[in-house]
């Protein structure tokens, strides 16, 4: 028992120095800002698209991760865009929430950041963990919130399935053995089986588009979550509202290995949107 503790922990160090290289929002260098409201401390970044943005793309990072997550989408902004990238509460430069951490409190906080980011239409991208709190967002505030783009997406509750591990680190005795960044991931995993069984609950309330973007060979969060999703908004009478793109040998860190196939993802769930905003119009 004491081996398996022991490799636990170094990988889980080996993973966090792995995702700082990757996440650390300073890799984006565009302006940032602080946002204190409704109680959460929010530090996010902004990159102003040239002109009048027509709409505004927002990015959650997954679980561990952070806002430099999205480094080479901000590289090359989308056409007529603002971008806002944040480290989630528990993350990065952004204060931790007190209590158990539930896909709630992060939508909560991400609804008092919109409030301070403007009236264009929004269009939400999530990766890994951050693809649920994307999805719950929209559900529940389809007046602020267009469309989601799910990439590498958790949303099968019966596919998370934690390691006894990750409940012996969940203990302050333990936890405090972790990099932070790494015992607040722990802290939403285990509590993302219920969170995800309850968002299932609310499915019948999707009101906007939701496209899904998935490695065929994602070992982190299995594909068989793009399927999950796909059944049952079709049970639901909502397959209009679906579309996915699946990237062949593709593993889990789609947004900073394939780039392009995020622009490509965003295009089609803006031609979505564009295309219902149009049809709604056309109806007397």
């Amino acid at each position: 028992m004491g081996g398996i503790v022991l490799t636990a922990f170094a990988s889980l160090h080996l993973i966090a120095a792995y995702f700082h290289l990757q996440d650390d929002s300073s890799r984006l260098k565009d302006a940032t800002h602080l946002t204190t409201r409704d109680g959460f401390a929010i530090h996010w970044m902004k990159k102003v698209a040239p002109g009048t943005g027509r709409l505004q793309l927002v990015f959650i990072h997954g679980s561990p991760g952070g806002a430099g997550a999205w480094r080479e989408q901000f590289l090359k902004p989308f056409p007529g865009a603002d971008l806002i990238a944040f480290d989630r509460p528990g993350f990065g430069k952004s204060k931790r929430l007190d209590g158990t951490p539930h896909l709630q409190d992060q939508v909560n906080a991400l609804i008092s950041l919109l409030a301070q980011t403007g009236n264009r239409r929004v269009l939400l991208i999530g990766h890994s963990y951050g693809s649920p709190i994307a999805l719950l967002a929209a559900i529940e505030h389809p007046e602020k919130i267009a469309g989601v783009l799910l990439i590498g997406g958790d949303v099968d509750p019966m596919q998370e399935k934690p390691f006894l591990v990750q409940y012996l680190f969940r203990w302050p005795l333990t936890s405090w053995l972790l990099p932070s960044g790494i015992s607040q991931s722990n802290r939403e995993m285990l509590t993302a089986r219920s969170d995800l069984t309850e968002l299932q609950k609310l499915l019948p309330n999707l009101a906007v588009p939701v496209v899904m973007l998935h490695g065929t060979h994602d070992p982190v969060v299995p594909v068989e979550n793009v399927g999950w999703l796909e059944r049952q908004l079709a049970g639901l009478g909502k397959s209009a509202l679906f579309a996915k793109i699946m990237i062949p040998n593709a593993n889990h860190f789609i947004p900073w290995e394939h780039p392009r196939e995020v622009e490509q993802a965003i295009q089609l769930l803006d031609q979505m949107v564009s295309a219902r905003e149009r049809a709604s119009q056309k109806s007397p």
